[in-house]
């Protein structure tokens, strides 16, 4: 896969954090099988050159976090339910600046994941038929 705006790290960082935070198997589709990594990387492609580093810098720290306080190894290194149950207590630490950090990357995460098309037909939305109706609706009040 050919990316914009990050690496090849970043992007395995990315998919860990999501993995992690979306744990999707067996009823969703895994990460590595939607879209995820290309939205955040085209998202992140056209934003801002401040956004581009902040957002890069904050994977990587995500990444290494664990060395940093002393807790064991790199995110990607552990198995999932370790990962998963770290990620949790992120978004619980009493430093409200680390916490919010760690929301606002999952909250992107999240965004990235959920908008791939065959993600939200497995959860019943149809986009395709949104749109019918709006343009019937449309025609139907005599708006452009």
């Amino acid at each position: 896969m050919r990316l914009a705006a990050i690496g090849p790290r970043e992007a395995s960082i990315f998919a860990c954090l999501a993995d992690a935070f979306v744990a999707p198997e067996p009823l969703l589709p895994a990460v590595r099988d939607t879209d995820a990594v290309r939205t955040f990387d085209v998202w992140l492609a056209r934003s801002p050159r401040v956004n581009r580093v902040g957002l890069r810098v904050l994977l990587h720290l995500a990444e290494v976090a664990r060395l940093l306080l002393g807790a064991g190894g790199r995110l990607r290194r552990l198995d999932p339910g370790r990962r998963r149950r770290w990620l949790s207590r992120v978004e619980h630490l009493p430093f409200r600046v680390l916490r919010e950090l760690a929301r606002a990357l999952k909250t992107l995460i999240l965004l990235c994941y959920y908008g791939d098309p065959e993600v939200m037909a497995r959860l019943g939305y149809d986009a395709e038929a949104n749109v019918r109706r709006g343009r019937e609706l449309r025609r139907a009040e005599g708006r452009p």
